[in-house]
C-alpha cells in the first residue's frame, strides 16, 4: 500500500518550533554563554536561569500584547544585566550577538528528525512560530528537518503573533485552506499554540514531553511522545 492510499484526518500540520521540534533550552544556553563571553561577563547556571525566567516572562507579555517584539529584544537584557549589577552595556548590541549565536544553534529534540520525516509522508507540514526571524530562519536553514517541512511562518514577518486569530488567518489565506477541520496544530504552549488553535477554529494537540501539564479545555489532544501523534492522525 502506498502512503497516498492511507486516509488521514488532517492534510496540514502546523508545527510549533521551539520545544516542539527544536531544543530551545539547549540553544538558549549555548547562545547565552557565547554572548556573555563576548562581553567579558561570567557565565553561570544561575545567571542562565535568571535570564531564561526574564525572557519567558516577556514573551508571555508579548502574547498578551503588553510589550512589542522590538522592545522585548533589548528589554530582556536590560532587566538581566540590571539584576546582576552590570552597568554601561549596550543591550541592543548584546541582543544582536545573542541572536547571531541562536541562528547558528539548530539543535533538535531527541526523535524530532525521525518524527518529521515520517509525518511528511502523510501531511503537509508548516512551522508556525512566534520566534524572531533571524534566529528561526538561521536555525531552520541548518536543521536536519528542513527538507521535510513545506514552509515557515514567523510572526515577526507576518505582523501578527500566536495566539491571535489573524496569525492563523494569514496562514490559511497563504495556503488556500478551505476546510479547517483538515488542519491541526501541535505545540508545547497552552497560551500561544493551544489558545491560538482554538481562536483559529482548528484541532489542537499539546506536546507535553514530561507528561506534566494542567488539564485544559484548550487541548483536544495531549501527547508526551511523537509516536502518539500518529494515533491521532489516523483515527477516524
Amino acid at each position: 500500500m502506498n502512503n497516498s492510499d492511507i486516509n488521514t484526518r488532517f492534510d496540514i500540520v502546523l508545527l510549533d518550533a521551539d520545544e516542539t521540534i527544536f531544543d530551545f533550552k539547549k540553544a538558549e544556553a549555548h547562545s547565552f554563554e557565547g554572548m556573555l563571553n563576548t562581553f567579558g561577563v561570567e557565565y553561570t547556571q544561575e545567571r542562565l536561569k535568571l535570564y531564561s525566567a526574564i525572557n519567558q516572562k516577556l514573551w508571555k507579555a508579548l502574547e498578551r500584547g503588553e510589550v512589542t517584539r522590538e522592545r522585548l529584544k533589548s528589554l530582556r537584557f536590560e532587566e538581566f544585566f540590571s539584576a546582576i549589577g552590570v552597568e554601561d552595556i549596550d543591550c541592543v548590541a548584546v541582543n544582536d550577538i545573542y541572536l547571531e549565536n541562536l541562528s547558528r544553534s539548530p539543535f533538535l529534540l531527541d526523535g524530532a528528525e525521525e518524527f518529521v520525516e515520517k509525518l511528511s509522508k502523510y501531511c503537509k507540514i508548516y512551522l508556525a512560530t512566534n520566534g524572531l526571524t533571524k534566529a528561526q530562519t538561521g536555525r531552520f536553514a541548518q536543521s536536519e528537518v528542513k527538507d521535510y517541512i513545506d514552509g515557515l511562518f514567523i510572526s515577526e514577518q507576518i505582523g501578527y503573533k500566536k495566539p491571535d486569530k489573524e496569525f492563523f488567518d494569514y496562514i490559511f489565506d497563504e495556503l488556500g485552506v478551505t476546510d479547517k477541520e483538515r488542519v491541526i496544530i501541535l505545540g508545547d504552549s497552552l497560551t500561544s499554540d493551544m489558545q491560538g488553535g482554538k481562536n483559529a477554529g482548528i484541532t489542537t494537540c499539546l506536546f507535553s514531553r514530561d507528561g506534566n501539564h494542567p488539564d485544559s479545555d484548550l487541548c483536544d489532544y495531549t501527547i508526551s511522545d511523537y509516536n502518539e501523534f500518529f494515533d491521532i492522525l489516523f483515527t477516524k
